[in-house]
C-alpha cells in the first residue's frame, strides 16, 4: 500500500537529465564567474590612481635642469649679440677712420692746388712789376725811389715763392 508510485527512469534517461542539471548549473557558474569578474575590475579601475610617472624630486631636479639650460642659451645668444655689437662697432670705427683718411687726402690735395695757385699767381704780379717798370724806365717816369720800392716788392714776391714752394715740396711728400 504505497500511496506514493514511484516512476522509474531508464538509466538513459536518468543520465540525460544529471547532464542537464549539470549543464544548467555550469551556465550559473559562468555566468556567476563573470559578473564577479566585471565587479572585480569595476571596482579595481575605481582605486586606481594615476601615479605620477616622475616623482617629485625628479620633477625639480628636471625643472632646475631646464632653468640651467634655458640661462645657458641666454649666455649664448648674449655672447653673440655682444659679438654682434662688437663687431658693428669696428666697422663703424673703421669707417670712421676711412672717413678721416679722405678728408685728410682732400684737405692735403686742397692745400697742395693752393699752393700751386699762390706761387702762380705770385709769379704774374712779378712779371706785372718788371713790365712796369721796364716801360716806366723807357718812359723815364720812374725816380730811384720808386724803382727801389718795385725792386723791394719783387724780392718780398720772390722769398714768398720760395717759401710757397718748399711748402709745396713738403706737401706733395706727404701725398
Amino acid at each position: 500500500l504505497n500511496t506514493f508510485k514511484r516512476e522509474e527512469n531508464s538509466p538513459f534517461e536518468t543520465c540525460v537529465l544529471r547532464h542537464s542539471k549539470l549543464n544548467n548549473y555550469m551556465k550559473s557558474i559562468r555566468i556567476i564567474t563573470l559578473l564577479a569578474m566585471a565587479f572585480f575590475s569595476q571596482i579595481n579601475q575605481a582605486q586606481v590612481t594615476e601615479v605620477p610617472v616622475v616623482p617629485t624630486e625628479n620633477t625639480e631636479q628636471l625643472e632646475q635642469a631646464r632653468v640651467l639650460q634655458e640661462a645657458n642659451e641666454a649666455k649664448e645668444i648674449q655672447k653673440k649679440v655682444d659679438k654682434a655689437e662688437k663687431d658693428a662697432m669696428k666697422a663703424e670705427k673703421a669707417q670712421k677712420k676711412a672717413e678721416k683718411e679722405l678728408k685728410k687726402r682732400e684737405r692735403l690735395s686742397s692745400d697742395i692746388d693752393s699752393k700751386r695757385r699762390s706761387i702762380a699767381k705770385d709769379s704774374r704780379k712779378i712779371e706785372k712789376l718788371q713790365e712796369k717798370m721796364v716801360k716806366d724806365e723807357q718812359k723815364g717816369k720812374l725816380s730811384p725811389m720808386a724803382i727801389d720800392k718795385l725792386n723791394l716788392k719783387i724780392d718780398k714776391l720772390a722769398k714768398g715763392i720760395e717759401k710757397n714752394k718748399e711748402k709745396l715740396e713738403k706737401l706733395e711728400r706727404k701725398q
